[in-house]
């Protein structure tokens, strides 16, 4: 059926901006993780931390093999910005802490699933960009602070060692964060296909907020203080 037209027709908002605001909810969820609020409060130890930071490896390590596979596709291609890979950082955070006689943590079976799911998309270019959005723009976003907060509670120099994850030394956020927004406004999807992306993102954000809860079941039992 062809698209309405003329005065009558209603024009559905950019992309960009559907996508944030049908997440909105599910990023809160995120941000209200009891697991996160506690690591950033100071009230865990670098082991709870690296116990994050291996999550984080898996989940990277997953997501950038895809954009590597990725790069020529007239879709996903266009957001395989090499200034965001994570996977060197966060293998640079796991050495500092493994230093320290900090171990690395294994995979939850949340974070399994997460890696699982992102390499089913390797036929599914407009997924994949659905996962990349929540984890990079999360990162050049909220993320920020994160970053800064467990820095500070853990007596690590801020943007230094331990916590380079946050470190995107060659990306300026807002700039890159307002290119991103008209690429993804630009993808040449149909209105059925937005709605799958859309579907996607909240599920992307679903795996992450799976992996914070997997991450408060398993750990937060040895630090009573807390869940009490």
């Amino acid at each position: 059926m062809t698209p309405q037209s003329g005065p009558t027709a209603t024009a559905l908002p950019p992309f960009s901006q559907r996508l944030r605001e049908r997440s909105m909810r599910m990023h809160q969820d995120a941000e209200g993780s009891t697991y996160l609020a506690a690591l950033t409060a100071g009230q865990l130890d670098l082991t709870a931390y690296a116990a994050l930071v291996s999550q984080h490896a898996v989940i990277y390590q997953a997501l950038e093999r895809l954009t590597a596979d990725l790069a020529d596709d007239p879709i996903a291609g266009r957001f395989a910005f090499p200034e965001l890979a994570r996977r060197p950082h966060l293998e640079a955070d796991l050495a500092f802490l493994a230093a320290r006689g900090i171990p690395t943590a294994a995979p939850t079976e949340a974070t399994t699933r997460y890696a699982e799911r992102l390499t089913e998309l390797a036929t599914w270019p407009a997924g994949f960009v659905a996962h990349h959005y929540v984890r990079y723009l999360g990162d050049l976003s909220g993320g920020q602070a994160i970053g800064r907060l467990i820095a500070t509670a853990y007596g690590l120099v801020p943007g230094g060692d331990g916590v380079r994850f946050y470190v995107f030394d060659d990306v300026k956020p807002k700039p890159f964060k307002d290119n991103y927004r008209l690429l993804l406004d630009a993808m040449p999807l149909d209105e059925h296909e937005q709605e799958e992306v859309l579907d996607e993102v909240l599920l992307a954000y679903k795996f992450n907020v799976d992996v914070l809860a997997s991450l408060a079941e398993q750990v937060l039992p040895q630090y009573p203080q807390v869940v009490s």
